[in-house]
């Protein structure tokens, strides 16, 4: 076979991939995960260099069939194609958060912050895997530094406020309350949290 046969027999072959990655998207949008699976599967087979394939495998695999090993496993190809992938090391990252691995979550959790300091959910989801091992210095830590880059995100003045709350820092889960009052007067959540604080300072 002459080197144009091989070139286009290649072109072919990544071609029949793109159809096979746009039938799969279909069936991703269905919520057919086994449909979207099978799809995939020949795409990066057709394809190996297809990051899309490997990356939307991955996730199929995860949360259509909740099956980590294999999911890591496309997540891994995607990483070997494209080297520090900020999509996929979260994905990873949360995977290994769900499944209790908080050791590995943490481990994709930093490299996506190493790679852009500034990444405020990368240092958020750490202290969530920090929270969830039970080491809760390097929680506020983390999530101190997640409120360096964005100031007015509710959700980490919330967990903050929470974790002082349980770590007996009464005026310190006043302060994360106060931070979202200033934006959110009208929150219930917040009110909330705040009453439980102040009833729980009252009886120490």
């Amino acid at each position: 076979m002459g080197m144009a046969d091989e070139k286009s027999k290649q072109k072919s072959k990544i071609e029949k991939a793109e159809v096979f990655y746009q039938k799969g998207l279909v069936c991703g949008e269905e919520s057919d995960a086994d449909g979207a699976i099978e799809c995939w599967q020949k795409t990066v087979e057709l394809n190996p260099n297809h990051f899309e394939g490997w990356y939307n495998l991955g996730n199929a695999y995860d949360i259509g069939r909740g099956d980590l090993e294999k999911a890591l496993e496309c997540w891994n190809k995607a990483l070997e194609i494209k080297p520090g992938d900020v999509d996929v090391l979260y994905n990873m990252g949360n995977a290994y958060r769900e499944h209790k691995d908080y050791d590995k979550a943490i481990e994709c959790y930093n490299k996506v912050v190493e790679l852009d300091p500034k990444d405020h959910e990368g240092w958020n989801n750490m202290a969530n895997a920090y929270n969830g091992k039970g080491d809760t210095a390097k929680a506020i830590e983390c999530w101190k530094k997640a409120l360096e880059i964005k100031p007015d995100k509710y959700e980490t003045w919330y967990n903050l406020g929470i974790m002082y709350k349980e770590l007996g820092e009464f005026d310190l889960g006043i302060e994360c309350c106060q931070k979202i009052q200033e934006r959110y007067p009208e929150s219930y959540e917040v009110k909330r949290l705040l009453d439980a604080i102040n009833k729980e300072k009252e009886r120490a």
